[in-house]
Order: structure tokens, then sequence, then C-alpha cells
């Protein structure tokens, strides 16, 4: 796991369950955007699918980590096993994860 992403973690494991799914909710928003990027706008053209089914899992995992979270699920994905997958991730789409944890971030405290 990269510094960026353990530092996050550290504060991630600190906040309430409510601002984790808001985190959460952030993050799904922001890596929707980024996987805008694989087809082109105003067509039902795909110019990466590969790359967007990626995209697609990667959503799925959070979306169901934020839904298992909400539901106060106690036998989850464990929290710093989601950073790690969150992590490697990121880093095979080649996001910047600077970016983006910046702009979930500031999202996520609006």
């Amino acid at each position: 796991m990269t510094k960026y992403w353990e530092v996050e973690f550290a504060s991630f494991i600190k906040k309430s369950q409510y601002q984790k799914v808001v985190w959460l909710s952030s993050l799904l928003v922001f890596v929707s955007m980024f996987a805008r990027g694989t087809y082109r706008a105003g067509t039902n053209l795909v110019d990466e699918p590969s790359k967007l089914r990626r995209y697609n899992e990667l959503l799925h995992r959070i979306a169901n980590f934020q839904l298992e979270l909400a539901r106060n699920k106690v036998v989850r994905v464990p929290d710093e096993e989601f950073f790690l997958m969150l992590a490697d991730a990121t880093d095979g789409l080649k996001i910047d994860i600077i970016f983006l944890l910046e702009h979930v971030n500031r999202n996520a405290q609006a």
C-alpha cells in the first residue's frame, strides 16, 4: 500500500460509521468519473472495454463494502484488506491517487 493509502487508511479507521459511509459515497462518485474516460461522450461507443470492466468491478467492491458497513455487518471484509484492494485496483487503473483522494476528502466534508 502506498503512503497515500496508508495515511487515508489511518484516517478512515478513526471515522464514525456515518463518516465512513459518506467517504465511500464520495469515492464512488469520483471513481465513476474516472471510468467515464473509457468511453466516448455522447455516444454508446466504449474505447477501452477491458478497463471499463475493471472500473465496474472496483465500483462493485466499493459499493458492496459500503452496504455492509451501512448495515453494520460484523462479518465483512476487514478495513485494511479493503484498502489494500483499493490501492492495488487504483494502481492497476493508473488513477492519480493524489487527485482522487484530495477530491474524495473535499467532497466528503462538504
